[in-house]
């Protein structure tokens, strides 16, 4: 009997903890945006600028000030193949309407 008692609050006690622990990377990755610019433009210098405008244009007000800060300049990796016919239109589109800030094109 003291087995299954014990058993219940071992169950109960692990069952809090996973809360806390949600709780607190719930609350690390919303704190993403806490971020300042200064870290968003050094994480960009390694990526793809159409990939940058794919995963960030429209997701919220910040990240769109962002985009179009000057400060913020592209750097472009042209792979035609990567892209299919669709995804053409769109990726000559943001290079027409990002030409001023584009710093590379490989």
């Amino acid at each position: 009997m003291n087995q299954i008692k014990r058993k219940l609050s071992f169950n109960q006690s692990s069952k809090d903890e996973i809360k806390k622990l949600r709780n607190e990377f719930d609350r690390s990755i919303t704190s993403i945006e806490n971020l300042p610019m200064e870290f968003f433009y050094e994480l960009f210098d390694y990526l793809d600028g159409y990939a940058i405008y794919k995963a960030f244009s429209n997701l919220n007000y910040r990240f769109q000030q962002l985009l179009n800060s000057p400060s913020l300049l592209f750097k472009i990796q042209i792979h035609h193949s990567k892209y299919k016919e669709g995804h053409r239109n769109n990726y000559k589109q943001f290079l027409r309407m990002n030409m001023h800030k584009i710093f590379s094109i490989k």
